[in-house]
């Protein structure tokens, strides 16, 4: 079973369920239900008694926070969370956006999602691995929409406000669907973000709501555990980012220094793009650099002037200039909405009102969202150290044990997170392929096994050493007619054992043409085009 505790309520419901399970059937691969709930800060289980969501993080595995990627909004990094991308390669850069292609700025739609027409979320990945595996999406923004033309087999599109123990129903019933079980749901809850806006974190309101959210948990456990699904199913929470209060004297107009007419605004607080009329730029760029060393509170970037580690100014979407407001400051749209917000829920707006915002730099804590996991694949009870969104993308495809496209996470939380599995092959194993070549077909594929372990000596000073038995296939004539390939394979060789030495390990039991695509994410290959070219050429050979 997932987990129980026979002290939380209803107890005898617990034990019932987990006592008399159904049998129903489901997929014969490794499934995986993939929670969000939206701006869930890593650090509300300080101040909230949560005891379903403890319960998983003593049980299974958590990290005390995830590092997300900038900006911290919804879509960028839901869209990350099922990449394994930065904005930049994945295009969806912010919740809205300013797109020279279109010449408009885009919102939620289609227009979106497609500005790389390769990219594959995961569950797309996943149903594109065939073998009866089936993919549904509840809600998860970017879902609704078709990639490479194709739909996920079970989709419920976003409804605000739709009923949450529904939603879990609609999981379980796809996962024990007699026709096409699911082996991947992506299960969103747009809370407490929506009233996290209005209210900001620290409010009563969300608080209740983060109360419901652990209920909802509980729930969702209940299910698996009475469907008997507990043996099956891995289940992992996130979260997309965090959220942090802004009270009305930390509106910032920033309009005030620029002409109306002579600019596009997109996006909202903290992080606005202008895109200015032609001839305007620098204009507005001087008039705003100097208003922000004026105020202190925010900050100008040209799109040249980008941080490097934000991963976004490679990409057409990019704005021309970027205004980003400091944590707890934010800009002239949220004068517009507070009043808005004081409407729609009936309070009165004073100077102390708290409202919610993120979008910030990552690095800022309030912006971290938070992590845990459980199920039989997970390690017991586990903490991790803090990792990327972008490692999800690779912890999603172990767990389903399929080989990850190209993408910008590592593999080390994979290590972390899953226990070590044992099968075609063990634990190390690299099976790397090379050879085949074109011009001498009736050549026998060669596969080259290499098996590494971990043996600890001396284990008091703390030294290891990596045992290598290279088994390499040659025959006679070939290493004597072609012994340059030879060579060929051997560099190839030693650029695997020093990924190795950078501590990347394959921790998931795949076969040998999934291999291939492994290896050509990794960041220690990704620029060897010997490795990319030579092992593209013969994989039809396998």
């Amino acid at each position: 079973m997932l987990f129980e505790n026979q002290t939380l309520k209803p107890s005898w419901l617990w034990t019932f369920f987990t006592l008399i399970p159904s049998v129903l059937s489901i997929s014969k691969h490794p499934i995986l239900i993939v929670v969000s709930f939206d701006a869930f800060r890593y650090n509300f289980f300080d101040t909230e008694q949560l005891p379903y969501m403890e319960l998983i993080r003593h049980k299974g595995v958590y990290a005390d926070f995830l590092v997300n990627v900038f900006p911290t909004k919804t879509f960028t990094n839901h869209h990350t969370i099922s990449t394994g991308l930065y904005a930049e390669s994945h295009g969806v850069v912010g919740n809205s956006f300013y797109d020279p292609l279109y010449k408009k700025v885009i919102k939620i739609g289609p227009e979106m999602y497609n500005y790389n027409v390769d990219v594959k979320p995961i569950w797309r990945l996943n149903e594109d691995m065939g073998d009866e595996r089936y993919s549904a999406t509840v809600m998860w923004p970017g879902a609704i929409f078709s990639y490479q033309n194709k739909n996920v087999t079970w989709r419920l599109p976003f409804e605000s406000g739709y009923d949450w123990h529904e939603r879990v129903d609609h999981v379980i019933t796809w996962i024990t669907d007699p026709n096409k079980p699911a082996n991947l749901v992506m299960l969103y809850f747009e809370e407490p973000d929506t009233h996290g806006h209005a209210f900001g974190p620290n409010s009563p309101v969300v608080k209740d709501l983060i109360h419901k959210l652990d209920n909802i948990t509980g729930y969702l456990n209940q299910q698996i555990n009475s469907h008997g699904l507990s043996e099956n199913v891995n289940v992992i929470f996130v979260s997309d980012h965090g959220m942090t209060a802004v009270t009305p004297p930390r509106f910032l107009n920033i309009t005030q220094y620029i002409t109306n007419g002579t600019y596009i605004w997109a996006g909202v607080s903290p992080v606005i793009q202008i895109i200015p009329n032609e001839g305007f730029h620098d204009t507005i760029y001087n008039s705003l650099t100097a208003a922000a060393k004026e105020n202190g509170h925010f900050k100008v970037y040209n799109k040249s002037e980008y941080l490097e580690r934000w991963h976004l100014k490679n990409n057409r979407r990019a704005a021309p200039i970027l205004v980003v407001a400091d944590i707890g400051y934010a800009f002239d749209d949220l004068i517009r909405d507070a009043p808005k917000y004081a409407e729609k829920y009936n309070f009165t707006l004073t100077n102390s009102s708290e409202f919610g915002v993120h979008g910030y730099d990552y690095m800022e804590p309030e912006m971290h969202p938070y992590f845990m996991a459980i199920g039989p694949k997970i390690k017991q009870q586990t903490k991790v150290e803090p990792f990327q969104t972008v490692d999800l993308f690779n912890v999603f495809c172990a767990i389903l044990d399929i080989p990850p496209t190209d993408n910008n996470g590592t593999m080390l939380p994979v290590q972390q997170i899953l226990q070590e599995t044992t099968g075609k092959y063990s634990i190390g194993t690299v099976v790397m392929i090379s050879g085949g070549f074109s011009f001498y077909a009736k050549l026998q594929t060669i596969i080259l096994f290499v098996f590494l372990t971990e043996v600890i000596v001396f284990q008091h000073f703390g030294f290891q050493i990596l045992v290598i038995i290279c088994v390499l296939f040659l025959k006679f004539y070939f290493l004597f007619y072609h012994l340059n390939k030879v060579f060929d394979i051997l560099s190839v060789f030693n650029v695997c054992i020093q990924g190795f030495i950078n501590r990347t390990r394959i921790i998931y039991d795949i076969s040998a043409k999934s291999l291939h695509s492994y290896f050509c994410s990794l960041p220690h290959l990704k620029g060897c085009g010997y490795f990319n070219n030579r092992t593209k050429a013969c994989m039809t050979n396998l």
